[in-house]
């Protein structure tokens, strides 16, 4: 099994998945998060050690470790180093996050997801 960086043209879910091969890799991302056939591309990261038990999907924050990934940021959008290269995650979760703790705000709330309030004047 395989390690590949997968994205699509909207980088909204850009992550890693493991597969058997970049066809099988881009068919999972595009399963898993709803896109159309042909909307991802995949990037072979390293062949994962036989001694590592995986499954074709999502690595774990555990199997990231075990193929010696460096969590640069680990709250959202992660950032991972592997090899020397930096993958960033897919921002539409921080960016929904981001969203709501706007409309919490405007009820007189707390940030309840902790973002940074940004100026929405320049979205």
């Amino acid at each position: 099994m395989k390690l590949y960086w997968v994205t699509t043209e909207d980088h909204h879910e850009d992550w890693f998945i493991i597969a058997s091969s970049k066809k099988e890799a881009s068919k999972l991302h595009e399963d898993f998060e709803g896109y159309n056939s042909g909307d991802a591309s995949s990037q072979e990261i390293l062949s994962i050690p036989d001694n590592i038990p995986v499954e074709p999907g999502w690595p774990s924050e555990e199997i990231l470790f075990f193929v010696g990934a460096i969590f640069i940021r680990e709250d959202e959008p992660r950032i991972v180093e592997i090899n020397g290269k930096q993958f960033t995650e897919g921002m539409l979760e921080a960016h929904l996050k981001e969203l709501d703790d706007n409309v919490f705000e405007l009820l007189g709330e707390k940030r309840l997801n902790q973002t940074k309030k940004t100026d929405q004047t320049k979205h």
